[in-house]
């Protein structure tokens, strides 16, 4: 697995080690089923492995002696490991895309930085640039994924068949024989619930396309907040198996509540320039108020990481200026009371993504009779 090492944030070199990983979990998996015939006078301590754990988030290194656990939880780890390869080759495209702009424009509907399209590469061809544009900047702050973004929503979906596989047909066979010490990827809930976070983060590059080609606010929120209850189902997961880890990463936790936070304080933004829209400016206030109390719930977790930490202030200052010309047009047009709360009630989340089945490398193709 040496291949799979180094130059994690190196985009050109994503595809390179998840290759890498495809052609070695195939080999880990034959090797496995034909453990019981290998020859070996010293089945107890022939083999040894060491692992970290990146979901556990401490320093700890996991050694295992013994032939036939090093190997079945070996086994484990290599297809926990080609899923977070996986999703790290949609995290990377991100990372590519141009980012929209910050500021008050965001929010004025006849400025040109909203009307203009973001031209975004499209494989060899280029920008599109002809018909009716279909990205534009959009009005939340964060990537302009374009045309990336299918490709990027199907990377994540994939990984989260990965780990769907690893939790369900992998992990539980060597579960019950593992140390009390044991690296959380071994662990088939927390298989499950990154099973759910790649889940949330290919429903976010759906709802984010969405925002960008202009579709109605409310189908918008509906997405957000598809998004929202699959960060909350991961949490979910996490707290109903706590038993089950050692420790957990801190930084995995606070990445899941502020992905929670900040699609569901997106959903109120959609209803509240939806009631703008209106003239019910009122409402409009009074739905942005709301979106602030949940981004702050998740300010303390973008603390984790500095770009997280960024992303959160950008977040905070386009609802800030959204209210700011809500209160303006009250105050100057339209004389409305701002409700304590908010009489919209927000719709039911909808989920449109699922995993898709890792379809495994044909051993024979290897080499591995």
């Amino acid at each position: 697995m040496h291949s799979t090492r180094g130059e994690i944030r190196d985009p050109a070199k994503a595809p390179e080690r998840t290759r890498a990983c495809e052609a070695y979990v195939p080999l880990i998996e034959s090797l496995c089923s034909k453990k019981d015939n290998l020859q070996i006078s010293n089945r107890s301590g022939y083999l040894k492995f060491k692992w970290s754990s990146p979901l556990e988030g401490g320093d700890v290194m996991y050694k295992l002696k013994g032939l036939d656990r090093a190997l079945e939880q070996e086994r484990g780890m290599a297809w926990m490991l080609l899923a977070a390869r996986i999703r790290d080759e949609a995290a990377l495209a991100v990372d590519q895309c141009p980012r929209a702009p910050v500021g008050p424009e965001r929010h004025d509907d006849e400025s040109e930085a909203t009307a203009r399209r973001v031209e975004t590469p499209v494989g060899d061809k280029g920008a599109k640039v002809h018909g009716e544009p279909d990205t534009r900047a959009p009005r939340s702050p964060g990537p302009v994924l374009g045309d990336a973004a299918p490709a990027v929503a199907t990377t994540l979906r994939r990984a989260a068949g990965v780990y769907k596989h690893a939790s369900e047909k992998v992990l539980p066979s060597a579960y019950e024989e593992l140390d009390p010490e044991k690296p959380n990827e071994l662990v088939p809930s927390m298989a499950d619930c990154m099973r759910c976070v790649c889940l949330a983060e290919a429903q976010a590059a759906t709802a984010r396309r969405a925002e960008e080609r202009g579709t109605g606010g409310d189908l918008i929120a509906k997405l957000h907040l598809g998004a929202h209850d699959l960060y909350k189902r991961a949490d979910q997961i996490l707290n109903e198996n706590i038993r089950d880890y050692n420790r957990i990463s801190r930084k995995l936790q606070a990445y899941i509540l502020l992905g929670a936070s900040v699609h569901r304080a997106r959903a109120y933004r959609c209803a509240a320039e939806e009631a703008f829209a209106a003239s019910d400016i009122g409402e409009a206030i009074a739905l942005c108020d709301v979106a602030n109390k949940h981004l702050a719930r998740g300010r303390d977790a973008a603390g984790e990481s500095d770009r997280w930490r960024a992303a959160a202030l950008e977040e905070s200052e386009a609802l800030m200026n959204l209210r700011k010309k809500y209160v303006t047009e009250n105050e100057v047009v339209y004389f409305e009371r701002v409700p304590e709360r908010p009489a919209k009630k927000l719709p039911e989340g909808k989920v449109i993504v699922s995993e898709i089945e890792h379809v495994p490398v044909v051993v024979e193709a290897l080499g591995v009779e």
